[in-house]
Formats: C-alpha cells, sequence, structure tokens
C-alpha cells in the first residue's frame, strides 16, 4: 500500500466527477491490505486536498467505524 505522501497513492482534488474512482482505489487497495474501516477513513481523507479533508473530518461518520457511511455521507457534498 502506497503512502498517501508518494505520487503511486491515490490523491482527490475536490474533482467530483473523480470521487467514485477515489474510493473505489481506496477501498481495493486497503482490503488487500487488511486495514480496518477506521484506518482506511484515515487514508482516505490524509489523500485528498487539504481543504477536501477539513470538510471530511467534520462529518460525523468520520468518527465512526464503516468506511461504507463515511463514503456516502461524503458523496453528499458532491451533486453529480
Amino acid at each position: 500500500m502506497p503512502l498517501p505522501t508518494l505520487a503511486a497513492a491515490p490523491y482527490f482534488d475536490g474533482n467530483a466527477e473523480e470521487l467514485l474512482t477515489f474510493f473505489s482505489i481506496v477501498d481495493q487497495l486497503l482490503a488487500k491490505a487488511g486495514i480496518t474501516d477506521k484506518a482506511s477513513i484515515k487514508f482516505a481523507v490524509r489523500c485528498t486536498d487539504p481543504d477536501e479533508a477539513e470538510l471530511w473530518r467534520d462529518i460525523l461518520e468520520y468518527d465512526r467505524n464503516d468506511f461504507e457511511d463515511f463514503t456516502n455521507a461524503v458523496l453528499q457534498f458532491y451533486p453529480g
């Protein structure tokens, strides 16, 4: 699994059209590595633009342990 700061790591820059692909890649990477949902949430947030990361940390699902619930909550911020 690539570190969030490496070029090979997935990265979300705020482009809503890329969000589903981003979450799919993160989910696949972390599932293969056997990473927990909570760690998956933190990894996804670390792989985003700083403004996006701030927004994502403020949602209730950030502090829960369900990656699917977290991704669904984040998707509510991006119409389309």
